[in-house]
């Protein structure tokens, strides 16, 4: 069973669960904001997020066992704890859980062919397994998308199929901060899959991948990797400038827990040199991508109270 737990990777899968409820109870309920889904069928939303992601975690594995045997030695489940067989079954019932939620999702947010998206995302999923991820910028941007889903997921099935003529405006304000979370969350995973690709460069070598760290000489990936750092500071400092006079508990949260790490983080990329120092880094960045998700209960939190 500790097996099983670490091969779909369950932190990350709770974060998935996190960061939509998030939304379902810190800005749609909270705020009394039109929707369409009870507590069940939520549920079965965020289910299919998480099989989704945890169908992903398998496949990537069953494709990369050569790699992660020289990348990351400790990881590795299948063959060892898991039978190569069992991953396989266990991928496929992933699969079979994301879809049958997402076709009862869109019967009952009475829009039939959103059930699509989730067949979708696994043929992508397998794809960047088998081939897509040892291609430049292609298979980071894969993943980063992928990985932003989940939030503009909500939104899709939640939110938008409870529009009016009446609350229209309304629901069109809360589906720009669902895309602004959107857009965060897909920014940080892509600079976050560059530097895993930096911290995975001798196994991925070995396997004959072209990721940008292996392609691009470690002076030109270092200036891509910083260049988007401070894409990411410059509108999040100014936004938490701007919303300084009239909500201050939000903007020096957003100022303190994610503008300044960030900032941090041009200083770590300039020095680094070895797979350790760019592991760090894939950290800070899954801990800033908490705390930039997090962000949206202090903004509601400060909206209601102060």
């Amino acid at each position: 069973m500790v097996a099983f737990f670490k091969l779909i990777r369950w932190p990350n899968l709770l974060i998935i669960a996190l960061v939509q409820y998030l939304i379902r109870f810190a800005i749609i309920e909270s705020l009394h904001l039109p929707h369409v889904l009870n507590h069940g069928y939520f549920f079965l939303g965020v289910l299919c997020s998480m099989a989704l992601a945890a169908g992903g975690y398998i496949i990537n594995d069953l494709y990369d066992l050569e790699v992660d045997a020289l990348n990351k030695p400790k990881r590795i489940t299948i063959g060892k704890s898991i039978k190569e067989n069992t991953a396989w079954n266990l991928y496929y019932a992933t699969v079979i859980i994301a879809i049958a939620c997402a076709y009862l999702l869109a019967q009952e947010a009475e829009v039939d062919d959103l059930w699509m998206i989730a067949p979708l995302a696994a043929v992508i999923l397998y794809l960047y397994a088998y081939d897509l991820k040892a291609r430049p910028f292609l298979g980071n941007f894969i993943v980063a998308a992928l990985s932003a889903l989940p939030v503009f997921l909500v939104g899709v099935f939640d939110i938008l199929p409870a529009a009016n003529d009446e609350n229209a405006l309304q629901v069109s304000q809360t589906m720009e901060v669902i895309l602004a979370y959107s857009l965060f969350a897909f920014g940080i995973s892509f600079m976050r899959e560059m530097v895993k690709d930096a911290e995975d460069k001798l196994g991925d070598k070995a396997a004959e991948y072209k990721t940008l760290a292996l392609i691009l000489s470690a002076g030109v990936f270092k200036a891509i990797l910083i260049f988007l750092l401070i894409s990411h500071i410059v509108p999040l400092a100014y936004y938490s400038y701007d919303i300084f006079g009239n909500d201050k508990s939000s903007s020096l949260y957003l100022f303190i827990l994610v503008v300044a790490p960030l900032v941090y983080l041009i200083y770590k990329s300039a020095l680094a040199h070895r797979p350790s120092d760019y592991k760090k880094i894939s950290m800070l960045l899954k801990l800033i991508m908490l705390t930039g998700i997090l962000s949206m209960l202090v903004f509601t939190l400060s909206l209601k109270y102060f």
